[in-house]
């Protein structure tokens, strides 16, 4: 197994200035290992969700993950306030089953056009990053109109096996 070491040091103002490194260990930031995993094993195809599910889990941002079938593995919690539901109850369930989607046009829920909206269309073969935007019926009844990027999650042979979506308000 290949593993990587980072030591990140925190430098005291006059140290960054005058290019030296700390006085003590107890200044010293802990240390950090990442595993490279063994360049000797066969790629798992669940290993890029595994790391994007737990980027989306501890993110700040509000973001979301969605396996290949449109299911939600895994959400923000500021990405399950912006649309409208609860962080724990949303995972397993298909994205589309879990939000209030709202057609622009008529206000009415569920838009034919609901499967092309960026976190689920990135899903099909041959789609690269796609942006668009949702408006979301919050549990309140008011609408919130939502910016999503997407970009599919590949695995370590070109399958496409899900999609990470970064969300942001409009408005």
């Amino acid at each position: 197994m290949t593993k990587l070491i980072l030591r990140l040091e925190r430098l005291l103002d006059d140290e960054a200035v005058n290019d030296t490194l700390p006085r003590s260990r107890a200044e010293a930031t802990p240390l950090h290992v990442v595993d490279l995993g063994d360049r000797d094993r066969a790629p798992a195809a669940s290993t890029p969700l595994a790391r994007w599910i737990a980027t989306a889990a501890a993110a700040h941002d509000p973001c979301l993950v969605l396996d290949a079938e449109g299911q939600i593995l895994s959400v923000s919690t500021r990405g399950a306030e912006l649309l409208g539901c609860s962080d724990v109850a949303v995972i397993g369930r298909r994205l589309l089953d879990v939000i209030d989607l709202v057609d622009f046009e008529t206000g009415g829920s569920r838009p034919d056009y609901a499967v092309r909206i960026a976190p689920i269309a990135v899903l099909s073969p041959g789609h690269g990053l796609m942006r668009s935007l949702l408006r979301v019926r919050q549990s309140d009844g008011s609408r919130r109109t939502i910016d999503a990027s997407a970009a599919p999650i590949h695995d370590a042979h070109g399958e496409t096996v899900g999609s990470f979506t970064f969300m942001g308000p409009v408005g």
